[in-house]
């Protein structure tokens, strides 16, 4: 037999060795010492080899799982508290809060039932207090958030009103109205809407 001849029968006894037994006992090991007497000391380190990486994988398998799970459960909630930290500074006002949920100021109008222009007098704030529950009970319906929320966001508005359109007889100004007058002049409401966002409730 020539030396080529004996290796790759050698690498044949070895992949068949190593394709039959991931971590071989040394029942395994003797019985194919003794099948394979030539090879015998190549499958005795093939085996401890084989062994070790068997040990070595399961052990480094069940510490990643348990570091990975760890690690992944603080990365969820580290997003989780950066999600809500950065809801809450990045919708400072109106503007950010419908932006963020996709909506416009005619949709939130539509979605509550009342006048557009409203609507842009609370988020451009130019309506003051006291708002009736009435309409904050719809808004925050329909802007899906708390009491708190919208009394921070309208007092946002408030300290950052921004002009109404300009008029051709004089330069656009800021013109704060309680939100009673604002539901009272409306002219897009009907006397029975107007009676409905004035009730007391």
């Amino acid at each position: 037999m020539t030396k080529a001849n004996r290796n790759q029968e050698r690498d044949a006894v070895l992949f068949s060795f190593h394709e039959a037994f991931e971590r071989p006992t040394a029942a395994q090991i003797i019985e194919w010492t003794e099948r394979y007497p030539e090879f015998a000391n190549d499958i005795r380190a093939h085996a401890a080899v084989a062994r070790e990486w068997a040990d070595d994988r399961h052990a480094v398998s069940a510490e990643a799982d348990e570091s990975l799970l760890a690690a992944g459960y603080s990365r969820a909630l580290d997003l989780m508290h950066k999600a809500r930290t950065s809801t809450s500074e990045a919708q400072r006002s109106f503007q950010d809060v419908i932006a963020a949920r996709g909506m416009t100021v005619p949709q939130v109008a539509r979605a509550i039932g009342i006048d557009r222009g409203i609507i842009a007098d609370l988020f451009s704030g130019r309506m003051s207090g006291p708002i009736r529950n009435v309409f904050v009970d719809a808004a925050i319906g329909v802007l899906t958030m708390s009491r708190d929320t919208f009394a921070r966001l309208h007092q946002h508005a408030l300290n950052n009103p921004t002009l109404g359109y300009a008029k051709a007889t004089h330069a656009p100004s800021i013109v704060v109205r309680p939100y009673d007058d604002i539901i009272r002049t409306c002219d897009d409401l009907t006397e029975e809407e107007k009676k409905k966002w004035l009730e007391e409730g």
